[in-house]
């Protein structure tokens, strides 16, 4: 058995929905308000015999980890996390169950934590540390949510310490806590005499340590090296403390640096998170694009900066956010700008900060004199391949007319420059008419079939037995709608000594669910056998309507042998059809 269904065999679907939706009984399920839409008619089933939701308003359906994902825009991994911690299962970074050793680097990570929050506080050890955070004007109340510690200046005490409570060296060294010398073979610890900030993930472990000098030495800052369980390029520095707010304003402000963010939050701007430096991964946007709909990017107001915010914003634009670029001239970064300015100023900064595209024309345009050819060339092969991303035609018409005004063009020559980046759409826009008829021509036929379809999945979902018999009698192929093949095609290559059929495909549960919570056909094998049989009837039908346009053609161009061929397979297909009508008949008596 697979690590979520032995998760899932030990959360009752209707318990656990309860705690976010009314729900009322209806027969053998459960029904209340869809959380995901706005519903005022319930619509929205539990069903605690398949452990399965489905709101047959807005389509959403799936069980009891994808309605996790759902409500509180987790990913996979961190809902099975979620759900497996209230069960007492560890979920590891990769979805599997965590080995012993796992567990137990979690557990170190958030002892040390401890430890460094406890020298920071402590009254002799600490006091250079809580003096400079005071001058950055970090309250007592910022330092306990962020967990911020102090290492002291000391080769190993960190060390020691964790010797003290049974963790070996070896661990240790794993999780980046210290560092061995190959040449000497002696170890020390990697943090001393810096502000430590943890890095916490959004189930409220820490999974590495940035450490900050106290003064302007080098380098200012270190993290911890990759570990079993820190990717520095999967995290966002405070998304643990932030992500309420960040789902309440719909809108993520993304800084650079640990400063940034604390300062911000201190500050009253909570919705904010840091990048922990100027890369910006795929993955991190994901993890914002799940919970926000609109990204202010505002980083650091120097060279280096600017080129992250380029690379940042593609990323953001590549996995779909809504990306907009807050820029300032006097101050350096925003820990600076708000301690100086306050936060209604800044916050005047983010909301009128520009969408990308306005960012990147007026940064080229100061960048190139578009008046000469050279620099207008130039211009073209920068900004045309960004504006080829935006997707409304009416929208890049417009920035074309900026373009065009500001470089005093003629439209039309810009026009047709921007052709030569231009992929045409025409033919996403090609409807024939015929293709239209023909649909109209065969709707009764076709929904039927499309039901039938639904009713043979809904047996290969709910016993193998039916599966195997499917699996015998027909080819994948049967199904013509692509996500009914596809999940017939996962089914057949499922290994169910694993335990039973699950998929992680967002849009592949929702239907899975559909299909069975309103199913309510008989699972026995004489109606699989007469769901198969009226599948099989409607494609010989269609088969036979094939035939006889051809039998009409055969008999206009005066193809005698054709059309006698063509009769007597017309005439072998109606008898095999008539043959199904007659066993449907003696199946119901």
């Amino acid at each position: 058995m697979s690590i979520s269904q032995r998760i899932k065999e030990k959360i009752d679907i209707v318990d656990f929905i309860s705690s976010y939706v009314k729900l009322t009984r209806s027969g053998k399920n459960y029904i209340g308000l869809c959380p995901f839409h706005n519903d005022h008619n319930p619509s929205f089933t539990v069903s605690p015999e398949k452990q399965l939701f489905y709101c047959f308003g807005c389509k959403e359906g799936g069980d009891v980890i994808k309605f996790l994902m759902k409500i509180e825009h987790l990913s996979y991994r961190e809902a099975l996390a979620q759900l497996g911690r209230r069960v007492g299962i560890e979920i590891d970074e990769t979805g599997g169950e965590s080995t012993g050793g796992i567990r137990e680097f979690y557990k170190v990570n958030d002892l040390v934590t401890k430890y460094f929050y406890l020298i920071l506080m402590e009254p002799q050890y600490g006091k250079t540390a809580r003096e400079y955070l005071a001058r950055r004007g970090i309250k007592k109340e910022t330092i306990d949510t962020f967990r911020l510690g102090y290492a002291i200046a000391s080769w190993n005490a960190l060390q020691k310490f964790l010797e003290r409570k049974g963790v070996s060296l070896e661990i240790q060294e794993i999780l980046g806590l210290i560092i061995n010398d190959k040449e000497t073979g002696k170890t020390y610890d990697r943090f001393r005499d810096r502000i430590i900030f943890p890095i916490i993930d959004i189930t409220g472990h820490t999974l590495g340590f940035g450490g900050r000098v106290l003064d302007d030495s080098l380098p200012k800052y270190i993290n911890t090296p990759e570990t079993p369980i820190f990717r520095k390029g999967q995290i966002l520095y405070g998304l643990y403390q932030t992500r309420d707010e960040i789902m309440k304003k719909d809108q993520a402000i993304i800084v650079e640096g640990y400063m940034d963010c604390i300062s911000l939050y201190q500050a009253g701007i909570k919705n904010v998170v840091a990048s922990m430096g100027t890369a910006f991964t795929r993955e991190q946007g994901l993890a914002l694009k799940r919970i926000a709909k609109d990204i202010v990017i505002a980083f650091d107001t120097d060279t280096a900066g600017d080129l992250a915010v380029i690379r940042g914003a593609n990323v953001l634009r590549e996995v779909g956010c809504n990306v907009r670029i807050a820029r300032w001239s006097v101050f350096k970064d925003p820990d600076e700008f708000v301690r100086n300015q306050g936060p209604i100023v800044f916050l005047d900064i983010i909301n009128r900060a520009k969408p990308f595209l306005d960012y990147m024309l007026d940064l080229l345009i100061n960048r190139y004199d578009i008046s000469t050819l050279e620099g207008r060339v130039q211009f073209f092969q920068e900004f045309f391949p960004l504006l080829r991303t935006e997707p409304r035609i009416s929208v890049q018409r417009a920035y074309l007319d900026k373009i065009a005004t500001i470089g005093k063009i003629p439209p039309e020559i810009l026009y047709r420059e921007f052709d030569v980046f231009y992929v045409s759409r025409k033919k996403e826009f090609e409807v024939t008419s015929i293709s239209a008829l023909s649909w109209m021509q065969r709707e009764d036929i076709d929904t039927l079939r499309e039901r039938l379809e639904r009713q043979l999945l809904f047996f290969a979902l709910n016993d193998i037995k039916f599966l195997n018999i499917i699996k015998q009698l027909l080819q994948p192929d049967i199904f013509t709608i692509k996500e009914y093949r596809e999940i017939y095609e996962r089914l057949l290559q499922w290994d169910f000594d694993s335990g039973g059929f699950e998929t992680e495909d967002d849009r592949l549960s929702s239907i899975i669910a559909q299909i069975n919570i309103s199913e309510q056909i008989e699972l026995s094998e004489n109606t699989l056998y007469e769901t198969i049989n009226r599948l099989n009837g409607i494609i010989l039908q269609k088969k036979k309507e094939e035939l006889i346009k051809e039998l009409e053609l055969a008999e206009k161009s005066g193809d005698v042998e054709r059309t006698k061929e063509l009769a007597s397979k017309i005439q072998e297909l109606t008898k095999e059809i008539f043959s199904i009508g007659e066993r449907r008949m003696s199946v119901n008596g």
